[in-house]
């Protein structure tokens, strides 16, 4: 069985008198561990997808198993709880806290979920030294570059320790060399923590990489 399974997924917009349909029946399975690409032009309904996948909204129609649980039957308490704890995201633009430093950035999420004060020490200190970013920890994000950001957003999603990662273009904004870093810094996790990913990017060397890539085009899925 899939461990991530979406089936006939739509998502609708009203735009005034009309309805945009950004998605338009999906159908996609994703292994558990695995590394999947979401690839595309611009507007063809990744981000979408990912917002989807990742319970940061509600499909129109069409339906969300994740790990056996058909997520869209949740009520509102239970479908934020669920994604709080076995998803995490890294975005293009890093959504980091800017009156926070690195350190207070990577620990949020672990207040959040209230996990105590020993263990959150242990976890940020296991990552930060992963991911090579110790020595940035008492900046806040205006005082680190591109890759720094996002390294230490990759470090705030793998610390709750998710069974899940989406990435939303996760190099856009960073040069090709940072870029490379980045998903190489990626791929490695994946494989070292088993963590599974699903990544929209455009960015062919991530697309290569990726264990599989599925295409969406126009909302739907492309042959």
């Amino acid at each position: 069985m899939a461990f991530i399974l979406t089936k006939d997924l739509r998502k609708d917009y009203p735009l005034g008198k009309t309805v945009v349909s950004a998605l338009r029946g999906v159908s996609v399975s994703v292994e558990k561990g695995e590394y999947l690409c979401v690839a595309g032009p611009s507007g063809a309904g990744k981000s979408t997808f990912l917002n989807l996948i990742g319970l940061l909204d509600r499909a129109s129609a069409g339906s969300i198993e994740f790990d056996g649980t058909e997520v869209g039957s949740l009520d509102a308490k239970r479908f934020h709880r669920f994604r709080r704890d076995r998803i995490a995201f890294i975005f293009q633009s890093f959504n980091l806290v800017p009156v926070l430093n690195a350190y207070e950035n990577i620990e949020f999420p672990l207040l959040v979920q209230k996990v105590p004060t020993e263990e959150r020490k242990r976890r940020i200190d296991a990552i930060t030294e992963e991911v090579g970013i110790r020595e940035w920890l008492s900046h806040r994000p205006d005082e680190l570059s591109g890759g720094q950001r996002q390294r230490v957003a990759i470090a705030r999603a793998l610390v709750t320790k998710p069974e899940v990662i989406i990435a939303d273009e996760p190099t856009a904004n960073l040069d090709s060399v940072t870029g490379r870093t980045i998903l190489d810094l990626l791929r490695r996790l994946n494989k070292e923590e088993k963590t599974t990913f699903i990544v929209a990017s455009h960015d062919p060397t991530l697309i290569e990489g990726a264990d599989r890539m599925v295409k969406i085009v126009d909302g739907l899925v492309s042959a």
